[in-house]
């Protein structure tokens, strides 16, 4: 009596149809997994920011209600020395300064951050130090949603460039009264006139810089 064949492996055939079940499948779950992957770097940001807006409103708390702007300095700049202000006495891990979206600060680029007490010889926060931009022009005394702080300047700002920290698609804010935001537009700040906000990285004369005035919300980085 003939016994039955047993079929001793895959045809070419089934092969090819199971390579492309698998690179079907690979091209609906990688997109999903990237998105998921930022979805957890934006919510470590946010908690960073958080952090950050807490260790704000402690140190407007001890200074007269003023969050942190130093003009001890005599460089260029003097006023851009402030959000280092908060390190280490306010917010003590310099990891919270860095967002995890951000691939241009890393703890290489973090090592020997300095010490940002008043009047002390270390420099401002360089972009290789913090992902974060901040507008020192408030009190605690502004309106709750007047925006303090946010993911860094996008490098070519405009109406609707968002930080680059998040490939474009957003950035986490801090308000005054210390609640975080992720917002998907830069018109994100203090409402400038009617119902339109202002951009939160443009000052008054359309710059993301220091040097040319500031408008109700400046989002700008200390280590330009």
């Amino acid at each position: 009596m003939n016994g039955l064949r047993l079929s001793k492996g895959f045809t070419l055939i089934e092969l090819l149809v199971v390579i492309a079940i698998i690179g079907v499948l690979a091209g609906i779950l990688l997109p999903v997994l990237s998105r998921s992957r930022e979805s957890g770097r934006r919510t470590k940001c946010m908690n960073n920011v958080k952090q950050i807006g807490m260790g704000l409103i402690m140190y407007a708390n001890e200074k007269n209600e003023r969050f942190p702007t130093d003009t001890t300095y005599t460089d260029s700049y003097p006023a851009m020395h402030a959000l280092n202000l908060l390190y280490p006495n306010y917010v003590s891990d310099a990891r919270t300064f860095n967002c995890a979206s951000d691939t241009t600060v890393t703890p290489d680029t973090q090592t020997g951050i300095a010490d940002g007490a008043v009047g002390a010889t270390g420099p401002a926060f360089g972009k290789n130090q913090c992902s974060y931009g901040y507008d020192r022009s408030h009190t605690t005394a502004d309106d709750a949603d007047v925006a303090i702080l946010a993911d860094r300047p996008p490098d070519t700002p405009n109406t609707t460039a968002n930080t680059d920290n998040h490939k474009g698609r957003g950035q986490n804010v801090v308000y005054v009264d210390g609640h975080v935001e992720f917002v998907t537009s830069p018109l994100a700040g203090w409402y400038f006139q009617d119902d339109t906000r202002d951009n939160i990285y443009l000052n008054a004369a359309g710059f993301n810089t220091v040097s040319s005035g500031g408008t109700d919300t400046a989002i700008l980085h200390d280590g330009l």
